[in-house]
């Protein structure tokens, strides 16, 4: 009992995780090909082991399968996945909090600059010169 509550504690966020993954937006096309190939697989009559063999024609289609669920998340775009596993618990934390509508993401105070404001702190009124190497040897060997 303990160990079918310990398997459902996985499989069922990594399911979620491949359907969210599936109808987010951000996630490319060509990449939500992959989950429908894993279907197909299971779905057809050529197997890499015949279904017909008791246990090892099933354990193939659960291997191939959860396989191609994790290259279709690896091939999902790392900040979408990351938004997908942390950004519903992040965003209701912010709202709990009343910072609601920031990036959870945004990591650091990454203010923009106000345009209107003068930055003279930041310009560095100073003279340069080009200093040739040659120069610097033949002072170094005149003293």
């Amino acid at each position: 009992m303990f160990k079918l509550l310990a398997i459902r504690s996985v499989v069922l966020p990594f399911l979620k995780l491949v359907w969210r993954l599936l109808i987010d937006k951000r996630v490319p096309v060509f990449t939500k090909i992959i989950p429908f190939l894993a279907i197909a697989y299971i779905i057809s009559p050529h197997d890499v082991i015949a279904d017909w063999r008791p246990v090892l024609g099933q354990f193939d289609d659960l291997i191939v399968t959860v396989i191609l669920f994790i290259l279709f998340i690896l091939a999902s775009p790392r900040h979408v996945v990351i938004d997908q596993i942390f950004g519903r618990e992040l965003r209701k934390r912010q709202d709990e909090q009343g910072l609601g509508g920031q990036n959870p993401f945004d990591f650091g105070n990454r203010q923009k600059p106000n345009q209107d404001e003068p930055t003279y702190d930041k310009i560095v009124d100073a003279e340069f010169r080009y200093v040739d190497n040659e120069h610097i040897e033949d002072s170094e060997e005149e003293k």
